[in-house]
Protein backbone atom coordinates (compact mmCIF):
# COMPACT_ATOMS: atom_id res chain seq x y z
CA UNK A 1 0.00 0.00 0.00
CA UNK A 2 2.99 2.01 0.66
CA UNK A 3 3.48 2.33 -3.52
CA UNK A 4 -0.17 3.43 -3.75
CA UNK A 5 0.50 6.15 -1.46
CA UNK A 6 3.22 7.56 -3.16
CA UNK A 7 1.49 7.36 -6.54
CA UNK A 8 -1.62 9.18 -4.87
CA UNK A 9 0.72 11.89 -3.40
CA UNK A 10 2.47 12.42 -6.96
CA UNK A 11 -0.75 12.45 -8.75
CA UNK A 12 -2.33 15.13 -5.99
CA UNK A 13 0.90 17.15 -6.78
CA UNK A 14 0.71 16.83 -10.11
CA UNK A 15 -3.08 17.93 -10.28
CA UNK A 16 -2.09 20.96 -7.88
CA UNK A 17 0.53 22.02 -10.01
CA UNK A 18 -1.71 21.55 -13.55
CA UNK A 19 -4.39 23.64 -11.42
CA UNK A 20 -1.95 26.61 -10.70
CA UNK A 21 -0.12 26.36 -14.18
CA UNK A 22 -3.90 27.02 -15.14
CA UNK A 23 -5.02 29.73 -12.65
CA UNK A 24 -1.77 31.37 -13.78
CA UNK A 25 -2.45 31.13 -17.65
CA UNK A 26 -6.36 32.75 -16.66
CA UNK A 27 -4.52 35.56 -14.35
CA UNK A 28 -1.87 36.62 -16.47
CA UNK A 29 -4.74 36.19 -19.66
CA UNK A 30 -7.07 38.57 -17.35
CA UNK A 31 -3.74 41.18 -17.24
CA UNK A 32 -3.29 40.90 -20.30
CA UNK A 33 -6.89 42.16 -21.40
CA UNK A 34 -7.24 44.82 -18.82
CA UNK A 35 -3.91 46.54 -20.10
CA UNK A 36 -5.07 46.52 -23.78
CA UNK A 37 -8.23 47.90 -22.66
CA UNK A 38 -7.10 50.70 -20.88
CA UNK A 39 -4.67 51.29 -23.72
CA UNK A 40 -7.21 51.19 -26.32
CA UNK A 41 -9.66 53.76 -24.54
CA UNK A 42 -6.53 55.93 -24.39
CA UNK A 43 -5.46 55.92 -27.60
CA UNK A 44 -9.21 56.29 -28.86
CA UNK A 45 -9.73 59.26 -26.56
CA UNK A 46 -6.60 60.96 -28.02
CA UNK A 47 -7.60 60.22 -31.64
CA UNK A 48 -11.09 61.37 -31.22
CA UNK A 49 -9.99 64.71 -29.79
CA UNK A 50 -7.51 64.80 -32.44
CA UNK A 51 -9.96 63.96 -35.10
CA UNK A 52 -12.75 66.73 -33.12
CA UNK A 53 -9.73 69.49 -33.60
CA UNK A 54 -8.78 68.56 -37.13
CA UNK A 55 -12.35 68.80 -38.38
CA UNK A 56 -13.21 71.40 -36.95
CA UNK A 57 -10.08 73.67 -38.16
CA UNK A 58 -10.83 72.10 -41.42
CA UNK A 59 -14.62 73.36 -40.99
CA UNK A 60 -13.61 76.90 -40.16
CA UNK A 61 -11.28 76.71 -43.24
CA UNK A 62 -14.39 75.91 -45.64
CA UNK A 63 -16.37 78.34 -43.85
CA UNK A 64 -13.82 81.07 -44.51
CA UNK A 65 -12.99 80.33 -48.01
CA UNK A 66 -16.27 80.49 -48.87
CA UNK A 67 -16.81 83.92 -47.22
CA UNK A 68 -13.48 85.44 -49.77
CA UNK A 69 -14.44 88.08 -50.76
CA UNK A 70 -14.06 91.73 -50.59
CA UNK A 71 -16.18 93.11 -47.54
CA UNK A 72 -17.74 89.67 -46.18
CA UNK A 73 -14.68 88.57 -43.35
CA UNK A 74 -13.94 90.26 -40.29
CA UNK A 75 -12.55 89.73 -36.90
CA UNK A 76 -14.45 91.63 -34.36
CA UNK A 77 -14.47 91.56 -30.09
CA UNK A 78 -18.07 90.86 -28.52
CA UNK A 79 -18.31 90.57 -25.47
CA UNK A 80 -14.29 90.00 -24.85
CA UNK A 81 -14.24 87.21 -27.42
CA UNK A 82 -12.89 87.18 -30.73
CA UNK A 83 -15.34 86.48 -33.20
CA UNK A 84 -15.16 85.65 -37.42
CA UNK A 85 -18.38 87.29 -38.66
CA UNK A 86 -18.51 85.87 -42.58
CA UNK A 87 -20.78 87.87 -44.56
CA UNK A 88 -23.76 86.81 -47.21
CA UNK A 89 -26.27 87.95 -49.25
CA UNK A 90 -29.74 85.86 -49.92
CA UNK A 91 -32.45 87.41 -51.57
CA UNK A 92 -31.22 90.99 -51.03
CA UNK A 93 -31.10 90.25 -47.56
CA UNK A 94 -27.19 90.96 -45.74
CA UNK A 95 -26.89 87.78 -42.80
CA UNK A 96 -23.94 86.87 -40.74
CA UNK A 97 -22.23 84.25 -39.66
CA UNK A 98 -20.65 84.28 -36.48
CA UNK A 99 -17.97 81.88 -35.35
CA UNK A 100 -16.62 82.02 -31.89
CA UNK A 101 -15.59 80.25 -28.99
CA UNK A 102 -17.26 80.49 -25.46
CA UNK A 103 -14.57 79.08 -23.44
CA UNK A 104 -15.72 75.39 -23.70
CA UNK A 105 -17.22 75.14 -27.42
CA UNK A 106 -16.55 76.45 -30.46
CA UNK A 107 -20.20 78.18 -32.09
CA UNK A 108 -21.60 79.07 -34.82
CA UNK A 109 -24.61 81.93 -35.29
CA UNK A 110 -26.31 82.98 -37.93
CA UNK A 111 -28.89 85.85 -38.29
CA UNK A 112 -29.64 88.95 -40.30
CA UNK A 113 -26.74 91.65 -40.40
CA UNK A 114 -29.00 93.70 -38.28
CA UNK A 115 -29.41 91.70 -35.62
CA UNK A 116 -27.10 92.48 -32.56
CA UNK A 117 -24.49 89.74 -32.23
CA UNK A 118 -25.84 87.11 -29.19
CA UNK A 119 -23.39 84.35 -27.75
CA UNK A 120 -26.38 82.61 -26.22
CA UNK A 121 -28.28 81.90 -29.84
CA UNK A 122 -24.99 79.86 -31.40
CA UNK A 123 -24.77 75.97 -31.94
CA UNK A 124 -21.93 73.75 -31.58
CA UNK A 125 -19.88 73.04 -33.86
CA UNK A 126 -17.10 71.32 -32.03
CA UNK A 127 -15.46 71.40 -28.24
CA UNK A 128 -12.51 73.84 -27.86
CA UNK A 129 -11.34 75.97 -24.69
CA UNK A 130 -10.37 78.98 -26.82
CA UNK A 131 -10.33 80.08 -30.49
CA UNK A 132 -7.66 83.22 -31.82
CA UNK A 133 -8.60 84.38 -34.90
CA UNK A 134 -6.06 86.85 -36.71
CA UNK A 135 -5.55 88.87 -40.11
CA UNK A 136 -2.55 90.44 -41.05
CA UNK A 137 -1.78 91.60 -44.83
CA UNK A 138 -4.39 88.99 -46.24
CA UNK A 139 -3.11 85.90 -44.14
CA UNK A 140 -5.70 84.89 -41.67
CA UNK A 141 -4.16 82.83 -38.77
CA UNK A 142 -6.61 80.67 -36.63
CA UNK A 143 -5.42 78.86 -33.29
CA UNK A 144 -7.57 76.23 -32.06
CA UNK A 145 -7.08 75.24 -28.45
CA UNK A 146 -9.04 71.91 -27.84
CA UNK A 147 -10.12 70.14 -24.67
CA UNK A 148 -6.83 68.59 -23.91
CA UNK A 149 -4.75 71.79 -23.79
CA UNK A 150 -3.32 70.90 -27.90
CA UNK A 151 -2.98 73.62 -29.97
CA UNK A 152 -4.27 73.44 -33.68
CA UNK A 153 -3.28 76.10 -36.22
CA UNK A 154 -4.06 76.83 -39.76
CA UNK A 155 -2.86 79.86 -41.99
CA UNK A 156 -4.92 81.33 -44.90
CA UNK A 157 -4.13 83.48 -47.67
CA UNK A 158 -7.41 85.23 -48.65
CA UNK A 159 -7.80 85.67 -52.51
CA UNK A 160 -9.53 89.22 -52.12
CA UNK A 161 -5.87 89.79 -50.64
CA UNK A 162 -4.64 89.99 -54.13
CA UNK A 163 -8.09 91.88 -55.20
CA UNK A 164 -7.02 94.41 -52.81
CA UNK A 165 -9.94 93.75 -49.79
CA UNK A 166 -9.57 91.93 -46.39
Amino acid sequence: MSGNSAAGNRGEVRGVFIFALLATFALLSLIVVVVGARSYRMINASAEQTFVSRTGLSYLIGKVRGADAAGELEIRNENGMDVLALGQEIDGERYLTYIYCDGSQVREYFAQADLAFSPDYGEKIFEASSLRIVLVDGLLGIEIVDAGGETHTASLYLQTAKEGGA
